[in-house]
């Protein structure tokens, strides 16, 4: 009856291992180790369920296979539990270390006769015995070592109370073994097995409540052996968290996602999907849901940005991270970072990068506009005065000396037109510029409005330091971007400004336009010397100048930051001994949509 009790405990205990953990390569070896000391145990109860019940022949065939079932076991089962431990205490090793272990077992196989138990004389079974704990003890004793040996080098709390937990279940079986099916056996115990074959069920009875409680060897769902490290913890980290499992239920959400995304707290949540819909990120179910599948597809962490309007509009970073152990993918952590101080304060740095910039820009607009002014007004006088000279002819039939001051006077107003009409591009491209940004409005511009107001707003900088810009529209200029003009302006505005910074006078500055693949790319490019090494290592990452006294240090960290939020764009550089060029990569209105 005890043995039934321990086949039973043995088998399904393998079984159910196997079922509900498939996928772990440690958990194969455990499970064949159970199979295999259970198809021992049967081994020994067949010869008594046949006896006196089948002739002598098929009896014979009774012994040899239970022979066969007992070797295997004895010779098997160690090789399987030490090649689980060593994988459990991640003991790197390759295939064939695991095949050269097969191989005494493969040598008692050959070497060693296969006969039933019962029909061997007392010395042959002690002999047989003895070369066992000679040739499986050192697996046994190895693998409860590595066992002990994984527990104890474990540094993390948490993870160390699983293992000791796990050693708690496999160790005392190992003893059993070791003790009632080797050792006293060898010494002429013969019958101390049937202690073991009490013990087991036992023991299959403590396996269950440890495998109830915390999840031995993954029998519950794989991610709860795990909840001991989240327990309590996450309602003291500051961002909203979700964790689920493999199969998106929930298993934890704390107390901030709660507040922050307006759930009822007193309500639980099985499922990802109803915590989602019944929450303030309700629209973003999709999105999410697709980030959770790519961060588990690619077993690669995944972020992304999202603004959710509640009471009041804030913006939260979601950070999607795989809990991978061991190469097994156990669920996911979903961080929900709010940055929307973060972003407020970046909007404020940027307004206020834009504002130094247009004190720059209206500074040169002012001096531009002299020379226009000066000319209109001296144009006025000239018509004044040529005006009056008409009054004498008026009487006279001298008609070419009227025809002259004609033409004079139309050639004023001409230029006049052309100068007010100048001024007024001028005016309009610093109002533009001066206009707020509003993040909910869709607007589309073309490429070569971009082109036309950076050629007014920085010509007076460049005539200051004889600097040239070279136009190299290689693009349908009609092209439109979806996005806000002025932004790109500004940033645009900013790169020239530091490429005639960096160059000496009469040197050309180069703004190059095209297509590459599915985005439009801006490139600013200077002749000069390369940009330092521990320079180029800062650049867009900290706010670093080259300009002295005269720099802030925000344009690139700030141009950085309105490429990739207005945008959905890049922005990069190369830099050698011969030029600089600093490239902004756009997407186009068809690529954004896809």
């Amino acid at each position: 009856m005890y043995m039934v009790g321990t086949i039973f405990g043995l088998v399904v205990t393998g079984i159910i291992i196997l079922i509900k953990d498939n996928e772990t390569e440690s958990t194969w070896w455990l499970a064949g180790f159970l199979l295999l000391c259970g198809l021992g145990a049967f081994s020994s109860i067949t010869t008594n369920l046949f006896i006196n019940k089948v002739d002598s022949k098929t009896m014979d065939l009774v012994y040899y296979i239970s022979a066969w079932l007992s070797v295997s076991a004895h010779y098997l089962a160690p090789v399987c539990i030490l090649i689980y431990s060593m994988i459990y205490s991640n003991l790197k090793s390759n295939k064939i270390v695991y095949m050269l272990l097969f191989i005494p077992e493969i040598l008692c196989y050959i070497l060693l006769p296969i006969k039933n138990n019962d029909l061997k004389t007392t010395t042959e079974f002690l002999n047989y015995m003895r070369i066992l704990c000679i040739v499986e003890l050192p697996y046994l004793f190895s693998s409860i070592a590595l066992l002990i040996y994984s527990f104890v080098k474990e540094k993390s709390y948490l993870i160390k109370k699983y293992k000791l937990v796990n050693i708690v279940v496999i160790v005392p079986g190992l003893v059993y073994i070791i003790l009632f099916n080797f050792i006293l056996r060898a010494i002429g115990m013969e019958n101390s097995w049937k202690a073991f074959s009490i013990l087991i069920p036992i023991h299959f009875l403590i396996f269950i409540y440890f495998a109830n409680k915390f999840a031995v060897f993954g029998v519950t769902m794989k991610f709860d052996k795990y909840n001991f490290a989240f327990e309590n913890i996450i309602d003291y980290i500051t961002d909203s968290i979700i964790i689920i499992d493999e199969k998106l239920i929930v298993k934890e959400v704390n107390n901030i996602f709660y507040k922050k995304f307006q759930l009822n707290k007193e309500k639980e949540y099985q499922e990802y999907k109803n915590l989602i819909r019944e929450s303030s990120l309700r629209n973003y179910e999709e999105l999410l849901t697709n980030l959770i599948d790519k961060a588990h597809m690619t077993r690669t962490n995944q972020s992304m940005q999202i603004e959710v309007v509640a009471e009041e509009v804030a913006y939260f970073e979601v950070q999607v991270n795989c809990v991978i152990v061991k190469g097994d993918y156990f669920g996911t952590i979903v961080f929900f970072k709010d940055i929307t101080a973060q972003k407020k304060n970046m909007e404020l740095m940027i307004e206020k990068e834009r504002l130094m910039s247009l004190s720059q820009l209206i500074g040169g607009v002012a001096h531009n506009l002299k020379t226009p002014i000066m000319s209109v007004a001296g144009g006025l006088s000239i018509i004044k005065k040529d005006t009056n000279k008409l009054y004498p002819y008026f009487n006279d039939d001298n008609n070419d000396d009227i025809e002259k001051l004609m033409v004079e006077i139309n050639s004023w107003h001409e230029r006049g037109q052309a100068y007010l009409r100048y001024m007024t591009d001028i005016i309009n491209a610093i109002k533009s510029q001066l206009k707020d940004f509003d993040q909910n409005k869709k607007e589309n511009f073309l490429i070569k409005d971009v082109i036309k107001d950076i050629v007014l707003l920085m010509s007076y900088e460049l005539k200051k330091n004889k600097c040239k810009l070279i136009q190299e529209i290689n693009i349908d200029d009609s092209i439109e971007i979806a996005g806000d003009i002025n932004s790109l302006i500004q940033v645009l505005n900013n790169l020239i400004s530091n490429a005639i910074s960096a160059v000496k006078y009469n040197t050309n500055i180069t703004l190059s336009v095209y297509k590459e693949s599915k985005n439009i790319v801006f490139a600013v490019t200077n002749e000069g010397n390369i940009i330092p090494e521990h320079v180029q290592k800062k650049i867009f990452t900290e706010m670093i100048t080259t300009k002295g006294k005269d720099g802030t240090g925000l344009g690139l960290y700030i141009a950085k930051s309105i490429i990739k939020s207005r945008f959905k764009g890049d922005i990069y550089f190369n830099s050698d001994n011969e030029m600089t060029t600093f490239f902004i990569k756009i997407p186009t209105k068809e690529q954004k949509n896809e």
